[in-house]
């Protein structure tokens, strides 16, 4: 019996243990999928033509952002909180029909990490990338221009990637150890 109860002791305090050391992820992204019907925590600047939510094509629920702009980029926009040298990872999905003049761009922070000009013609595409950021604000910009058509952009995310404080999760495990240790002493 005594040993049945240290095995269910330990086992809850690895579970704690490990709830602790690698806590949920959440996504920085306000309306990342714009499932909201419109641009709500995005803002918009540049060529003002041809941009707006769509029921159709869409990645993943029911809307995705759409932008066609003309002669010049538009753009959208979101200021993330975060933590100055941590990294994040930003995803998202891309699709786009052809033709030229054509530009896609991705700027992190102020740097521009992406800059994609007169694209082909490509189907829903994922891309990821893991970033720095350098204050406690980082602003995520896209910019768009698709002169004959329109650009596709759904399931935008942003996570911080911090990996587990190995030393934290050390400690946590051993305290564990040592109270069920003193607990079987105790039931001796």
């Amino acid at each position: 019996m005594k040993d049945n109860q240290s095995q269910k002791l330990f086992a809850l305090a690895a579970a704690m243990a490990f709830v602790l050391a690698f806590p949920a992820k959440a996504d920085l992204v306000a309306n990342g999928g714009f499932e909201t019907g419109d641009l709500t925590g995005w803002a918009f600047s540049g060529n003002p033509g041809f941009s707006s939510v769509v029921t159709s094509p869409i990645h993943s629920g029911t809307y995705a952002y759409s932008n066609g702009a003309v002669g010049s980029l538009g753009f959208i926009s979101q200021d993330l909180t975060t933590t100055p040298g941590e990294s994040y990872t930003l995803d998202f999905w891309l699709t786009n029909p052809g033709g030229t003049p054509s530009e896609f761009q991705v700027i992190w922070g102020g740097a521009t990490i992406l800059d994609l000009v007169n694209l082909g013609t490509f189907g829903w595409t994922e891309y990821t990338y893991t970033e720095l950021a350098t204050s406690g604000s980082t602003s995520l910009t896209f910019g768009f221009q698709q002169d004959p058509s329109y650009m596709q952009l759904d399931d935008v995310s942003v996570q911080a990637t911090g990996v587990p404080d190995s030393t934290f999760t050390a400690s946590l495990l051993g305290l564990g150890l040592l109270g069920l240790a003193a607990l079987r002493r105790k039931l001796r």
